[in-house]
């Protein structure tokens, strides 16, 4: 007997790009299946109508066009597969003035978000017909639970302690931690990133998942076999260090700094998009000559980039948010089978025999010097347990989970 189709309204953090992270990865996987079609919506704008007619639009992943910022006034999908669909809307639709204290009164964030709504109803009902599937990536998504009660279940993908960052998008962080606690509850099906966010969540909700970060070894395991190295890479005298993420809170940019001082003649390399609240830790260590921002590059450009590479560098600050995450870049340089140095941070300790930690400048240079010199076979294990993390595997589990909850729940 065929299987019930599903139509997932998946909510995400990030715009649909090239740049390949965990959130895209699970809806492109989930919507491989035949069975199940998906809405994925991205981070909205905040363009009223009176900003599209002046043509002056607020921050947004968008490019400020007008036909650009009408598809998401009008809350347009557009398709990136045969069964994905890609969403932006707006929530500032209404009032036509940009005054901050006009924008904030309740009433007209009440219909704002009913227009978003909506849309969104509007955008799934171009999804062939299913059973209703909510996917929720952070706590402040909390109001698509009341706002679609006809679903059959509500899944939350939790993968940072969200209230353990430097910025914030709310004023007070404990409404961030309630709104959390507060979806945790609610949701049908808890997917934790790490063993910490799974115990945590298991205390709240039982019906929580662990579904570990992945790689792409069909693109990025390209960089374990020979073959082009970028130009900017070559160009750097060796040994090369290299990182790959984004240049955010979670860097230790002290530690950074104090390693490439202790030695020069080290190429020090950084892939990937520079926070703007980090810029002035940036420059600072840009200003040495042996530490080289790169910027952010396309994901097919990642293995001639990581190929260059002779070990890769996971120097991330000790925190709550570190002790709590699973860092993609951690797999991905498994994927390439090169020496793995970082800070012990949430994650390492699953590849223990094959990633070196440290703490302190002189013993995070120990362990690169004993790195250069390891044995051939650490690379091979490394290799193996990059084929054992794929996102095609993560995705797989994830739509096992939920085909078996929804058969437990034929009345939902």
């Amino acid at each position: 007997m065929a299987a019930e189709p599903i139509r997932m309204l998946y909510f995400s953090t990030y715009e649909w790009d090239d740049r390949w992270r965990r959130k895209q990865r699970l809806a492109h996987e989930l919507a491989r299946h035949v069975d199940l079609s998906l809405l994925y919506v991205e981070p909205p704008t905040e363009d009223s109508l009176l900003d599209w007619v002046r043509g002056r639009f607020s921050p947004s992943h968008l490019p400020p066009r007008r036909g650009a910022r009408w598809a998401a006034i009008r809350g347009a999908p557009r398709i990136e597969g045969e069964r994905l669909h890609v969403l932006t809307v707006t929530e500032k639709i209404v009032p036509l003035s940009r005054w901050p204290r006009i924008r904030r009164m309740e009433w007209l964030h009440r219909l704002n978000r009913a227009y978003v709504v909506a849309r969104l109803k509007a955008a799934l009902a171009k999804l062939p017909p299913g059973r209703l599937v909510l996917w929720l990536t952070h706590p402040l998504q909390a109001w698509a639970l009341d706002a679609f009660p006809q679903r059959s279940l509500a899944c939350y993908d939790w993968t940072d302690d969200w209230a353990a960052f430097d910025v914030l998008p709310v004023d007070d962080r404990r409404d961030l931690e309630a709104a959390n606690e507060m979806v945790l509850r609610r949701v049908d099906l808890v997917f934790a990133v790490s063993q910490a966010l799974y115990e945590r969540a298991r205390t709240v909700n039982p019906r929580t998942w662990e579904l570990p970060n992945a790689t792409d070894t069909a693109v990025i395991g390209r960089a374990a076999v020979n073959g082009p190295i970028d130009g900017a890479v070559a160009a750097l005298p060796r040994p090369r260090i290299g990182y790959v993420g984004q240049i955010a809170d979670k860097l230790d940019y002290d530690l950074i700094g104090q390693v490439a001082e202790r030695r020069p003649r080290w190429s020090f390399i950084f892939v990937g998009n520079v926070w703007e609240n980090h810029r002035q830790e940036v420059e600072a260590l840009a200003a040495r000559p042996n530490i080289h921002f790169l910027g952010r590059r396309a994901y097919a450009e990642l293995p001639n980039i990581m190929r260059g590479f002779d070990l890769c560098f996971l120097p991330h600050r000790l925190t709550p948010l570190t002790q709590s995450m699973d860092p993609i870049k951690l797999y991905d340089y498994l994927a390439t089978g090169k020496p793995i140095v970082g800070t012990p941070v949430a994650g390492m300790e699953r590849f223990a025999d094959v990633v070196r930690v440290a703490t302190t400048p002189e013993a995070m240079i120990a362990e690169m010097e004993a790195a250069f010199e390891e044995e051939p076979s650490l690379r091979l294990q490394r290799l193996v347990y990059a084929h054992r993390a794929t996102w095609e595997r993560r995705g797989e589990q994830a739509y096992r989970l939920i085909r078996e909850h929804l058969r437990g729940n034929k009345g939902a």
